[in-house]
């Protein structure tokens, strides 16, 4: 037998062999305990792949007569026995836009992300642990083996201050990506009303130039007959033509808008366009024209309502939560670090303490934080300055546009009347056909003036809503909150009428 080989089995190592077999058993329990304690709820990792041609067939298969849309209904207001809806009016068709837009959806999974944000970001720091293991080539005469065994265990310690700092500055970037879901709601909400307001454009104009087609049409027929009887001039003639082919494009240019109309309705809505054309839409509440509030009342509720304010103060919390964490950061940090190490037979425990400490105080990075917040609160004052102008020229719009709309409205009176009477002196045989034909084109006209009137109207209450994000009449806007569950939350802001 080889001396190596007779020396490896002498008593004293046997023991020595023994030991270190104990101590590298104790040391794999001990980490193998650390890490299911840390980790009790280890996680495997599982593939989401992204299918293009499945998510096109789950889009084109959506419609407005879904189960879960009308669990989702009912939850947030629509009455169950009047399901399903026969008229899709503003209200309820923002809350299929709240169903179905993948903007809110994407703003609701960002709002998931920064919450998520938080936890991980304010977590303790991990311990570390550190295996050693040295072989002696030389072993002297009263050792046990030629192994060095041991670990070091690295335990961070942070100082309140910067979790506290660290939770605070999270917590508001969390909050503000909450608003940014009731932002996203809002921009939804004015879509929907926006394209919705086109859609009544399109039908009460293709209401009005259908009514305008058909006088055009008889009073080219009596002119015609004029003509041939040589008692109206070919000028009268071709003109009467060219107005009835003028009315004809107009048809033309309102189908085109109609459609169009539709479509931009099924994209704020979620939908596809089929599903839109299928609906029978509501404009109830274009009928409407509320008194717009006064100039204190505009501030304030600008002030108090616009989610994009009230996240730029979130935003600055979170700057300034920035400074106490770089304040925090100057002290140094200390990380402990025990330890055991078995040295061929006697046992060795350690305490190392690091201390590291900031490069020139932080004051850097401290400086760089004070003028992030400065920013953060000048970019608060312009915004807030902007938003007071933007409410103070869309509530002098809506004053205008609502005193034009009832000035075209006195003419559209006084016309009416002028073509009940010229009706009433055709029925006495007072007046010809070509004349009340005429009378009637006359008051179609400013019927005209005045949709438009109404229109122009509509557009500027809805920018007065869009300026103070808070309709100004009828249902406050209807739960957006950060996760599509049945239980949501209305912001304050949003619910106020």
């Amino acid at each position: 037998m080889p001396a190596f080989a007779a020396a490896s089995y002498t008593p004293r190592t046997m023991r020595a062999r023994r030991g270190l077999l104990r101590l590298i058993a104790d040391l794999s329990i001990g980490v193998a305990a650390l890490a299911s304690f840390g980790g009790c709820a280890l996680q495997r990792y599982e593939a989401a792949p992204l299918d293009p041609a499945t998510s096109a067939s789950t889009f084109e298969s959506r419609s407005i007569d879904a189960p879960g849309l009308k669990e989702y209904m009912v939850v947030h207001g629509h009455s169950a026995p009047e399901w399903p809806v026969q008229r899709w009016g503003l209200t309820d068709l923002t809350l299929l836009a709240f169903y179905y837009q993948p903007n809110l959806e994407l703003a609701r999974a960002q709002a998931a992300v920064a919450r998520a944000q938080v936890a991980a970001a304010t977590q303790r720091p991990p311990l570390a642990i550190k295996p050693v293991a040295q072989h002696h080539s030389l072993q002297p005469p009263d050792t046990t083996g030629p192994w060095t065994l041991g670990f070091e265990v690295e335990i961070p310690l942070s100082g309140s201050g910067r979790r506290a700092a660290l939770s605070e500055q999270y917590g508001a970037l969390a909050q503000s990506a909450e608003l940014a879901v009731g932002s996203a709601a809002w921009t939804v909400r004015s879509q929907v009303r926006a394209h919705l307001l086109d859609c009544y454009a399109a039908d009460r104009t293709l209401e009005l130039v259908g009514v305008e087609m058909r006088e055009r049409r008889s009073l080219v027929g009596l002119l015609q007959r004029r003509f041939d009887a040589g008692a109206a001039s070919a000028l009268e003639l071709s003109s009467a033509r060219l107005k009835q082919a003028e009315v004809d494009s107009q048809i033309q240019d309102a189908r085109l808008a109609r459609e169009q109309c539709l479509g931009g309705l099924a994209g704020a809505l979620g939908l596809p366009l089929a599903a839109v054309r299928n609906m029978s839409l509501d404009f109830a509440v274009f009928q409407q024209t509320p008194a717009p509030p006064n100039d204190s009342a505009v501030q304030r509720s600008a002030l108090l309502n616009r989610l994009d304010v009230r996240a730029k103060l979130l935003d600055y919390a979170a700057a300034d939560a920035a400074v106490k964490l770089e304040i925090a950061r100057q002290y140094p940090s200390v990380t402990l670090s025990p330890g055991y190490i078995w040295d061929q037979g006697d046992n060795i425990w350690s305490l190392v303490a690091t201390v590291l400490v900031p490069a020139a105080g932080n004051k850097p990075a401290i400086q760089a934080a004070l003028a992030r917040r400065a920013a953060a609160a000048n970019e608060f004052l312009a915004m807030q300055g902007k938003v007071i102008s933007d409410a103070d020229a869309a509530q002098a719009r809506y004053v205008r546009t609502m005193e034009n709309a009832g000035t075209v409205q006195q003419v559209l009176d006084l016309q009416s009347a002028r073509g009940k009477e010229a009706r009433k002196q055709f029925d006495a045989g007072h007046a010809d056909r070509v004349e009340l034909t005429l009378a009637t084109l006359e008051t179609l006209a400013v019927e005209h003036r005045a949709l438009a009137a109404r229109l122009e109207t509509q557009r500027a209450r809805g920018a007065l809503e869009d300026a103070l994000q808070m309709p100004l009449e009828g249902a406050p806007l209807p739960s957006w909150a950060s996760e599509k569950s049945p239980a949501q939350t209305v912001a304050p802001g949003l619910a106020r009428q």
